[in-house]
């Protein structure tokens, strides 16, 4: 199979509209935003980018068989459940949320500043298994720019588990001139959240994505100081789609 490396600008997402308060970008055919053969890429369903106003957000609504990350750029998202956790996510910390056998949750800006968040769902290896919620703090990790795996299967990951077992989310803070290799796997997801990067003659900024299924590309380098969310996964989903 030939590489490719596919990339996405942040101004051709979709707009999830009907939500007061909240503009959220998406990188996949979801919800009103239809865009047939954008479905999702490897395991990857949904990708939003979220700037959610104080006190807006997301009500009680309810999930199941999805995993779902939360990495928060900006601000503080409060999450409550019906099982009566509640969470503080803020900067340098992940959420994970394995839905399992269902929840309802209502996720909202606890704070009087702006929200800044990215989401990401994805397919877990079995269906109707008991829901977990975690938040973990992985701020020490991230201070010398390199790559820190925040969410993965056991034995893969620093911070949140995840009922996947070939799937590991990266997270690195490079500064300006700072050089990083690609995680080596068939299908890759990377999302630049702020700066600027070079990535195989192409030019990221925030807001920008790139698809790598079986590519050559070996790595990225920072133009400016950044913040980069790469997706390792080692298998596609055959078109099942997002419930």
């Amino acid at each position: 199979m030939v590489g490719t490396v596919e990339v996405r600008r942040a101004a051709d997402r979709g707009v999830l509209p009907g939500v007061p308060g909240v503009d959220s970008r998406h990188s996949f055919s979801f919800g009103a935003h239809l865009e047939p053969g954008n479905t999702h890429h490897g395991v990857l369903l949904a990708h939003h980018e979220d700037r959610i106003a104080p006190g807006a957000g997301y009500d009680d609504h309810p999930h199941r068989d999805t995993e779902i990350v939360t990495w928060v750029l900006d601000g503080t998202l409060v999450h409550a459940d019906d099982a009566g956790r509640t969470a503080f996510v803020t900067p340098g910390s992940v959420q994970r949320l394995s839905a399992g056998r269902g929840v309802v949750h209502s996720e909202r800006n606890a704070a009087d500043d702006e929200l800044h968040l990215v989401q990401m769902w994805l397919l877990p290896d079995e269906a109707g298994t008991e829901p977990v919620h975690e938040v973990v703090d992985v701020a020490e990790a991230l201070h010398d720019g390199g790559w820190v795996p925040v969410a993965g299967p056991a034995g893969r990951s620093v911070g949140a588990g995840l009922g996947i077992a070939d799937a590991v989310l990266h997270v690195a803070r490079p500064p300006a001139g700072r050089e990083l290799a690609l995680p080596v796997a068939s299908h890759l997801h990377v999302f630049v959240a702020r700066g600027e990067v070079g990535l195989d003659g192409a030019e990221l900024h925030a807001g920008d994505t790139a698809r790598l299924v079986e590519s050559p590309a070996t790595g990225l380098r920072a133009h400016t100081d950044a913040e980069v969310l790469v997706w390792e996964m080692a298998s596609d989903l055959l078109g099942e789609g997002v419930r």
